[in-house]
């Protein structure tokens, strides 16, 4: 049918521009992990002749690039559609709430001399948290600050926040503060600083969970997987697997396996995002394949790239119709 084709035509321009996105993204990648793999100093706690010591120093930028470019994809969809219909709401507010938590881990576990004392009498070697860890995290922070803002500027169409966000983050919040004076005023026994620190990781990953749940959960209501960018999720996936393999190669090269449980955060972080990721991936590929993007397309109108016919039959096309009598092809 003609206005189906039309459609098509429009999705494969939006599609034809993912994929040209997908390719930027994968060049910026490979890139900026060679380069700084190559140039910057290796972990002084790794063998420093040992080739794999140079190769965990690469995958480590590479899951620090592929993990920090994830945030991109989903800001840039949200200003081209105008939109953020499609994108769960709670998944970037808990974002917020778990990426300060893990800020302060990675930056405590880094340059407190309390929190490094007290892994080193517990584990019996130093934490395996590297600048690129705290980097990455803050820098997390302020994307998501910044997708989340666009929540209140762009149309949601008719998305709302759940109760169970409203309630659990500032709940979350007052325990965390609450659990933090208390450690302040004791400092020692059950309440010492290392296993405050430990707690924000244990948040972060519960928050993991809670968030990529609520994403799956939309595309699941939805039966669609528009508004939600895949590639946030393509790049997620690479960050986490790096990030596994870069801890097993540490590991292995220090015979030394207390980081799994010692970094629990980083391991299970990475180990979650990569189960949801494919879940995810299974809903944009496999099960809701029709993806017609209406703010897309008209994005497209409004820059000049397909052009505009109306045929003034709505019925032929309920997608569109809900957005008006406008009909785009390429």
């Amino acid at each position: 049918a003609p206005i189906m084709a039309d459609l098509i035509k429009a999705s494969e321009v939006v599609r034809a521009q993912e994929r040209r996105q997908l390719l930027l993204y994968v060049l910026l990648l490979l890139g900026s992990a060679l380069l700084l793999g190559f140039v910057t100093p290796l972990d002084s706690d790794l063998p420093p002749h040992n080739p794999w010591t140079r190769i965990a120093n690469i995958i480590g930028w590479l899951y620090f690039a592929a993990w920090s470019l994830s945030f991109y994809p989903q800001v840039i969809l949200n200003y081209q559609r105008k939109s953020v219909h499609g994108m769960s709401f709670e998944y970037q507010i808990f974002n917020v709430l778990g990426f300060t938590c893990y800020s302060i881990y990675n930056g405590t576990m880094l340059w407190s001399s309390e929190v490094r004392r007290l892994y080193i009498e517990r584990h019996g070697s130093a934490n395996k948290v590297v600048y690129a860890d705290f980097v990455f995290a803050l820098h997390a922070f302020i994307l998501t600050i910044v997708t989340v803002s666009q929540i209140a500027i762009y149309d949601r169409g008719g998305q709302t926040v759940s109760m169970f966000a409203k309630i659990l983050v500032p709940f979350t919040v007052v325990f965390l503060v609450i659990y933090a004076i208390i450690t302040s005023q004791l400092d020692h026994g059950v309440f010492n600083w290392l296993d405050f620190v430990n707690f924000l990781g244990y948040v972060k990953l519960a928050i993991t969970f809670i968030k990529y749940s609520a994403q799956t959960l939309l595309n699941w209501s939805r039966k669609s997987t528009v508004g939600c960018s895949i590639q946030n999720f393509l790049l997620d996936m690479t960050g986490g697997s790096m990030s596994v393999v870069q801890l097993i190669i540490q590991c292995e090269l220090q015979s030394d396996w207390s980081a799994v449980t010692g970094d629990i955060a980083k391991f299970g972080l990475g180990m979650t995002s990569m189960v949801f990721d494919i879940i995810i991936m299974t809903q944009h590929y496999c099960i809701y394949t029709n993806r017609h993007d209406v703010q897309r397309i008209k994005a497209l109108v409004e820059a000049g790239e397909v052009a505009v016919i109306d045929d003034g039959d709505d019925e032929l096309n309920p997608l569109l119709a809900r957005d008006g009598r406008t009909r785009y092809h390429s």
